[in-house]
């Protein structure tokens, strides 16, 4: 069988026996991120992420641009953690003939995404393949007690997410299938899918006061992200309302195409996945304020091991789907 047969989760359920989890460690195989204790207080977080020009460079993204996405993915699941940046390295691999100001500019916009939050970069490794490949790293420090896991989400718990879902899904339309949107809508899209955000903060503030009990970032998409966080939880979810703004809903209706599916099923929008207790709402309401986030209520945790989204017409199972590394779209 093939590795595009097989599909990147199955293929990470395969080897995930030759991975060995350091003692003491609280992060496991289904993070992500991994941690290692270094002292009796804390432990060091580390994430590792790759961009690879044929399967993820959209057309019309500067190096530059790909150089910060890159950032954001190695530094996203850190943030999902609670965990505080410390240092940023990347290996970047390139063809032979590649351009030598493109090739700095990707490290360029690697290393200020890092900078303008306090993160410095601390250099890595250059190489050279037919492809253009940036592997980035991110490490980090926390208490472990402090560290967030996706595997302790509550019954009656709200989830709630950082934003709104299919802005990047609309980009895709855009950029790949050449569809149309209008001027605010394209700007907007192109915004989410070219320059994502992340707060390295908010989860850590969310978990001083006890806010989270589970949190996760989006990058594979909504639907897979819902389900990871009820598997591991061993529990489900259930969604009263989509987190998407009209103007996605008009360009889904226009275009014939399932506003559900461009929410659940999209991908690279880095926004939160959290879980948090009722009583604690209103408290997290006032910390996303202070940062200027948008704190989307979206459902909440049910016994039931499944997840649904119901609506006063009808119930409907979201599928576990969304984007694959040996896939691309599943």
């Amino acid at each position: 069988m093939k590795t595009g047969e097989m599909g990147e989760r199955d293929f990470l359920a395969k080897v995930s026996s030759l991975v060995n989890k350091p003692q003491s460690a609280v992060l496991g195989f289904d993070e992500d991120a991994s941690d290692i204790p270094i002292s009796d207080k804390n432990n060091l977080v580390i994430n590792v992420d790759t961009f690879v020009r044929k399967t993820d460079w959209l057309p019309g993204m500067t190096p530059a641009q790909v150089g910060r996405k890159t950032a954001v993915m190695a530094l996203s699941d850190l943030a999902a953690k609670g965990v505080k940046p410390q240092a940023t390295m990347l290996s970047l691999c390139v063809p032979q003939d590649y351009d030598v100001e493109d090739a700095s500019e990707l490290i360029r916009g690697f290393s200020q995404f890092g900078l303008k939050s306090g993160v410095p970069y601390l250099g890595g490794d250059i190489g050279m393949c037919d492809d253009v490949v940036l592997t980035g790293v991110a490490l980090g420090t926390a208490p472990p007690q402090e560290i967030v896991l996706r595997n302790s989400a509550k019954e009656n718990d709200i989830v709630a997410v950082t934003g709104y879902f299919g802005f990047t899904s609309v980009a895709f339309e855009i950029l790949i299938r050449g569809l149309q949107a209008d001027s605010e809508l394209h700007k907007e899209a192109l915004t989410a899918a070219y320059r994502p955000e992340i707060d390295l903060e908010f989860v850590a503030a969310l978990k001083k006061i006890e806010a989270v009990t589970a949190s996760m970032d989006s990058s594979d998409g909504l639907g897979i992200t819902l389900h990871t966080i009820a598997r591991l939880s061993g529990c489900g979810v259930l969604i009263e309302n989509l987190p998407v703004l009209p103007e996605v809903e008009f360009f889904c209706r226009d275009n014939k195409m399932s506003t559900m599916k461009m929410v659940m099923q999209g991908g690279e929008e880095f926004l939160l996945v959290l879980t948090i207790p009722p009583e604690k709402y209103t408290a997290a309401l006032d910390i996303a304020k202070k940062k200027k986030l948008t704190l989307n209520r979206i459902g909440f945790i049910t016994k039931e091991r499944q997840v649904v989204w119901e609506s006063k017409e009808e119930s409907l199972s979201i599928p576990f789907t969304g984007y694959d590394n040996f896939k691309e779209w599943a």
